[in-house]
């Protein structure tokens, strides 16, 4: 009986090619897609799962409680933390220090020279925990040796960049030409699905001999590049952990302890927690997954209506076979073959369409994802559900539809379920239109969104602007190198900075004015010499700028600072004392107001900010430049800056690239939401097509007639067109409060923001009934120009 079902099956596809063609194409793209968002979504889902004890793993972070109500997140801890918690508390079973710093590697090379790599993310000082909190595979060596001073261990990754294929244990690396260290260890290659990329792990007693101001006693000392993980022994609760840290954070801090609230976040949310540095939010991935779920939803919808469609043309053919005695039963098993049949072809193109796209989506998605990772045992659970459902959704009503018809009136070519079988399928072409508009409307306000970022007034110039690193802020070296540039005719201004206005880094504090008492407000600092405004071209509101000095003396503040200090108008707060306590602990003069600026990105309102010198702090050097000769410009920086540092690496970028990578997980929703907006449309297009081409074909001899009796091609295609131009119109009526709720969700998350436009949901709408009415009319405008006399002959 199988057999029977699947030779019949076979002989229907082939029979039928536009609509097998049509019906595969579509599932097929819908499944495809589907599988490139499980895989995104898996692949994120999945970082840093392989750590065999994941699930105790937890990252101490601090929530800065301020006494304005407002919450400071630091994912940075004090030096003193990680050993201070495996001392007090049993319940710590390892406690790792992970300190990143951005290092000068000197590595001498076979031909006696010296090889030099800037390691920015890749290099970090750690404790022997380390290695017993997280899993590495050691090659060489053990975790007892990051005890030892001036010892590094090295991934094979790193091991081939810096010796190739030379045995790198016992050889010697020099680190900031200050400090060698001594390779001990090598470690296997990790997984690349991870947010811990160290490559070089410096053993943390070697941190002193290369940064001795690193405030090893200080409680307050709270950098984001240095961060403490622990794991929990077994049946210790994060609940029972979190309950005994107040009275940790009393015996430190303190009457201050109120302010500093450390909390555990769990490994596996380190990956999503945004406020703590993370990667992406779990929301979007649940949009993601959402989405992915709808193309399926729209490709079984154009399942259904062409396997319903189609069934009235087998009237006669169910009217034989239930007269011959085939039971229901039989005519279903028979029906749902063939839906098996196509599910199955279209998971198989689907499949293989999404791997083939592996490396293309490697780059689109910012994911490194291998044919290991793809293949794997969540994809072979994943495939076999979205088969059944996909089946369920798209073959259980047209199988039912089918053997519900009456033997006799098949057999005539009637069917009373016509009506409601019409009813059905005009809703489900509802239904999919409806989820394109949504996705159209979204892509259009995605897209509008982050062309109103990129062309907002930030209130500094970022163009032209380029940003050198600084390994060293001794002054006569600074001295040297800014009187050499300031030659080139290239070179509009200078400034050295510690960052520019609005930078991912920045350190913050609370401000004392004059003599009142500390404010309950946090004040951003940023720090740069006497030419900061110049080179930034921060306006000037009233007062003057400061003048040379390499220690806090004078200071600027913003327009926001002003008001939150109550002054009624920026000249009250000129040549007043402002007491400044974000770690300099310095007293300095107000000379000057500026206009407000972002600080961060615009998701961030803005803050007060304090604007001050502090050589100590300079990390790089801003170059404001009057044109830019490409590599030629580049080339004459590099060699007049390497001649001052000529043991470091030279590093640069530029200002507007700086402010481009804070929007990088938007300008991925944006190429994932235009995406699979266009997908669903095409989707939904071909089974419109579908739908129109058997529109046509059951009205043939209707359209003979009217052509005969003198309808044009424009009345015909009209006629033939409107009922599907009705469905997407309601289509777009009941997708625009649904796209307006769901959008106006998505930018309550910028403090600048676009409003929506009703232009958007016109425009979207115009767009949609194009597509359709170009879609339908192909048909419509064929069948009316058929020859009239060949129509009537059309059974």
């Amino acid at each position: 009986m199988t057999q029977t079902y699947l030779k019949i099956a076979f002989r229907n596809l082939v029979r039928n090619k536009v609509y097998s063609f049509i019906t595969i194409l579509g599932l097929s793209l819908g499944i495809a897609g589907s599988i490139v968002i499980f895989q995104f979504v898996k692949y994120h889902l999945d970082t840093d799962t392989y750590h065999a004890k994941s699930k105790n793993i937890y990252r101490v972070v601090m929530d800065l409680h301020l006494d304005d109500g407002s919450i400071e997140h630091e994912k940075g801890s004090p030096f003193m933390l990680h050993n201070t918690l495996k001392n007090d508390f049993v319940e710590v079973e390892n406690s790792a220090y992970l300190g990143q710093q951005e290092v000068t590697i000197s590595v001498q090379n076979t031909k006696g020279t010296v090889d030099k790599y800037l390691e920015k993310q890749t290099a970090a000082f750690i404790n022997p925990d380390y290695f017993n909190v997280f899993d590495y595979q050691w090659l060489v060596g053990n975790a007892a040796l990051m005890n030892v001073p001036n010892s590094v261990v090295l991934t094979e990754r790193a091991a081939k960049k810096y010796f190739g294929s030379v045995n790198p244990i016992n050889k010697i690396l020099k680190i900031n030409s200050l400090q060698s260290v001594k390779v001990v260890g090598l470690l296997k290659d990790y997984s690349e699905n991870t947010d811990l990329k160290t490559e070089v792990f410096i053993s943390s007693p070697t941190i002193k001999a290369i940064f001795p101001d690193y405030g090893y006693e200080e409680w307050s000392w709270f950098i984001k590049s240095r961060e403490t993980y622990i794991s929990l022994k077994d049946g210790v609760s994060k609940q029972r952990f979190e309950a005994q840290i107040p009275a940790f954070s009393k015996k430190y801090y303190g009457e201050m302890a109120k302010y500093y609230q450390f909390h555990l976040q769990e490994l596996s949310d380190v990956h999503f927690g945004l406020d703590y540095g993370g990667k992406i939010k779990k929301s979007t991935l649940l949009t993601l997954s959402l989405i992915g779920i709808l193309l399926v939803v729209i490709a079984c919808i154009n399942f259904i209506n062409l396997s319903t469609a189609r069934s009235f043309k087998r009237f006669k053919e169910i009217g034989v076979r239930k007269s011959l005695g085939s039971t229901q039963t039989q005519l279903f098993w028979q029906f749902l073959t063939e839906i098996i049949i196509i599910s199955l072809l279209s998971i198989l193109i689907g499949l293989i369409v999404s791997y083939l796209a592996v490396p293309t989506l490697n780059n689109w998605l910012k994911i490194q994802l291998t044919s290991t990772q793809f293949f794997d045992t969540k994809l072979l659970i994943f495939l076999p559900i979205l088969t059944v459902c996909i089946i369920i959704l798209a073959g259980f009503y047209p199988s039912f539809f089918v053997i519900r018809f009456n033997p006799i009136k098949a057999l005539r070519g009637i069917n009373e379920g016509t009506k409601n079988g019409i009813s059905i399928r005009k809703g489900l072409v509802v239904t999919q239109f409806c989820i394109s508009f949504v996705l159209i409307v979204a892509a259009i306000l995605v897209v509008l969104q982050l062309d109103f970022i990129e062309k907002k007034d930030i209130g500094s110039s970022k163009d032209l602007i380029l940003q050198v690193n600084l390994p060293s802020n001794e002054k006569s070296s600074l001295t040297t190198l800014k009187n050499q540039l300031a030659q080139r005719p290239f070179v509009k201004n200078l400034s050295f900075t510690r960052s520019a206005p609005s930078s991912k880094g920045g350190w913050g504090g609370s401000v004392k004015f004059e003599n009142r008492e500390w404010e309950k407000f946090v004040a951003r600092s940023r720090v740069g010499d006497e030419n900061y405004l110049d080179t930034y071209q921060i306006k000037l509101v009233t007062g003057r700028k400061p003048t040379a000095s390499d220690t806090i003396k004078e200071v600027l503040i913003n327009q926001k600072l002003v008001k939150d200090l109550g002054l009624k108008s920026p000249q009250e707060a000129l040549d007043k004392r402002l007491f400044i306590g974000d770690g300099n602990n310095k007293e300095g003069r107000i000379v000057g107001v500026v206009a407000d600026f972002n600080n961060t990105d615009l998701y961030s309102g803005i803050e007060p900010t304090v604007i001050f010198s502090a050589q100590n702090r300079y990390k790089q050097l801003a170059i404001k430049l009057n044109k830019f000769d490409s590599d030629k410009t580049i080339a004459q920086i590099k060699k007049t800056w390497e001649r001052v540092f000529p043991d470091d690496v030279f590093e640069y970028s530029f200002y507007d690239q700086e402010l481009a990578a804070f929007y990088e997980k938007e300008k991925l929703m944006q190429s994932l939401s235009i995406s699979f907006a266009l997908l669903s449309i095409f989707i939904a297009c071909l089974g419109l097509f579908g739908l129109a081409t058997f529109t046509v074909e059951s009205r043939t001899k209707e359209i003979g007639i009217r052509k005969v009796l003198g309808a044009s091609v424009a009345n015909l295609t009209a006629l033939l067109s409107k009922d599907f131009l009705k469905l997407v119109s309601i289509a777009v009526v009941v997708g625009s409060p649904i796209a307006y709720f769901l959008m106006d969700k998505w930018l309550q998350d910028f403090a600048f923001r676009i409003l929506i436009s009703g232009w958007v949901f016109v425009s979207s709408a115009v767009l949609l009934i194009i597509i359709s009415l170009l879609t339908v009319s192909y048909q419509a405008v064929k069948a009316a120009m058929a020859n009239p006399v060949k129509s009537l002959r059309t059974e």
